[in-house]
């Protein structure tokens, strides 16, 4: 329903002894870049796929990009400016969104792996000047619960300053005035500005910008030469930029604000990559921090460390969706993240069973549904596992323990009761995207059991929401939305 807060959704190979960042492991070159890695195979159709599921589901532009375990393949389709109605190209870079995080968590495992940090480490060890407007819990809250989303923090979002005053510690600063959705550890809520903390951290530590080391320390030791997260290097390449929908006609509007807060750079408002690079990215992550040109970035324990579930969110219907560290683990064993922004949807899946991975990046805000339309039936054979949908209920719904506004620092969801069931309406308290303030009329919800409801957005995505934690009088406390918690206001 709103669109920002899209923005921010095991090994594979020998286990090579630890070396040093940024040394190569020559040893395992051939394990890790096998012959004719960029080879596509001239019987693969994914790029007629692409195209058929791109022109059916009205996505503006995507590109793809597929490392089955022995070739990478990769396609392009529509464009990559709806204005100018320039094409995607294979390198042209597109936002990848939250995407970012998952990076941003191989960071701080870089600092674990030098014995700067250990993720048990009290935040305020590190930083002792952070303040946040409940300073009993921010002593609670871990290195590692910055990166996990369990530290509690109210801090999907903040309001922007202009350029002078969006610097990544200005967001830090910011912090004092948050408050806790919930105490630190005691439950799991995505959580952007505690990823902005754990990337202020390694630039403190390290001395050195956040975009310094995202280009030193991951894009150049693994070979990513069409990857960005300083806007000022966009003329040096060929960019996308996304389209937002215009809630009152449907059609796309072309943002004029491709990128949100630098401040918000750790995760995910600035990085540009081509799905080519994001790939490569997962596949030194899946073969134990060492990329496919035998440079590695993480220690093997680390990169293990990262896909192994420390928490999980809440269930909505079948599905469970598990934390690592930057990760998020899904039924299979398959890791992946998502990303959103301005006119963005990005996807990134890796399988470490299997040795796979995946990248599809779109420049709209219906980007979502290329999932389902051509992403779903690759990943169902990595596992197996297929996507259901829930039945929906029959029978009257009792509004009364559910209907109230919830909210989190950026985000407001009020629940009324229609005939029959449920009725959503959601608004950003925050002014972030050109469509932020246009009034989205309210989506009808249906029961499916224990406490979720589904139902479809004014855009036409899917939405599935459960109440949870009810008080004593029996009334919901809070909303579980995707990997969000909102708390009831009133």
């Amino acid at each position: 329903m709103s669109t920002r807060r899209d923005f921010l959704q095991r090994t594979v190979g020998v286990a090579a002894a630890a070396l040093p960042l940024g040394q190569s492991a020559a040893a395992a070159d051939s394990q890790f870049e096998p012959k004719g890695r960029t080879k596509v195979d001239a019987t693969d159709n994914y790029a007629q796929r692409l195209e058929a599921a791109r022109v059916a589901t009205g996505i503006t532009g995507a590109s793809f990009a597929y490392w089955d375990g022995r070739a990478l393949h990769t396609a392009v389709s529509g464009l990559r400016n709806s204005v100018t109605r320039d094409p995607v190209t294979v390198d042209t870079v597109m936002h990848v969104g939250s995407i970012t995080k998952v990076m941003n968590a191989a960071l701080m495992m870089q600092l674990v792996d030098d014995g700067v940090i250990a993720l048990a480490d009290p935040v305020l060890k590190h930083l002792p000047e952070l303040r946040l407007r409940d300073m009993q819990a921010l002593q609670r809250i871990t290195c590692g619960m910055l990166v996990n989303h369990t530290s509690g923090i109210d801090g999907e979002w903040l309001p922007e300053y202009g350029p002078d005053r969006e610097r990544i510690v200005d967001a830090v600063k910011r912090c004092a005035d948050l408050g806790q959705l919930y105490a630190p550890g005691e439950a799991t809520s995505y959580c952007n500005l505690a990823t902005v903390i754990a990337g202020h951290m390694t630039e403190r530590l390290r001395g050195k910008s956040w975009y310094t080391l995202m280009k030193t320390r991951i894009y150049e030791p693994l070979g990513m030469h069409h990857a960005l997260v300083d806007p000022l290097e966009v003329p040096r390449f060929r960019a996308s930029i996304g389209d937002l929908t215009d809630v009152a006609t449907g059609k796309f509007v072309q943002t004029t604000r491709p990128f949100l807060a630098p401040s918000f750079a750790p995760a995910g408002s600035t990085q540009m990559t081509t799905a080519a690079d994001l790939v490569m990215f997962a596949r030194a992550m899946i073969n134990g921090g060492v990329g496919v040109n035998g440079t590695r970035i993480l220690a093997d324990a680390s990169s293990k460390r990262m896909m192994e579930p420390t928490a999980e969110f809440v269930a909505i219907g079948t599905s469970v969706l598990k934390v690592g560290l930057g990760w998020m683990i899904s039924a299979g064993g398959v890791l992946g993240h998502g990303g959103g922004g301005p006119g963005v949807r990005s996807q990134l899946y890796a399988h470490p069973a299997s040795g796979r991975a995946l990248a599809l990046l779109t420049n709209c805000d219906k980007g979502e549904a290329l999932k389902s339309a051509f992403l779903d039936p690759i990943l169902e054979s990595w596992t197996g596992i297929k996507h259901s949908r829930p039945h929906r209920l029959k029978g009257q719904v009792d509004p009364r323990p559910y209907q109230g506004t919830y909210e989190n620092n950026a985000d407001r969801y009020i629940v009324t009761a229609r005939e029959g069931g449920l009725a959503l309406r959601t608004a950003d308290k925050l002014s972030t995207f050109d469509n932020s303030n246009q009034q989205r009329p309210a989506a009808a919800l249906y029961p499916v059991g224990n406490d979720t409801f589904e139902g479809m957005t004014a855009t036409g995505s899917e939405l599935a929401i459960r109440f949870v934690r009810p008080d004593v009088r029996g009334q919901m406390r809070f909303l579980a939305s995707g990997d969000r918690l909102l708390a009831r206001s009133r």
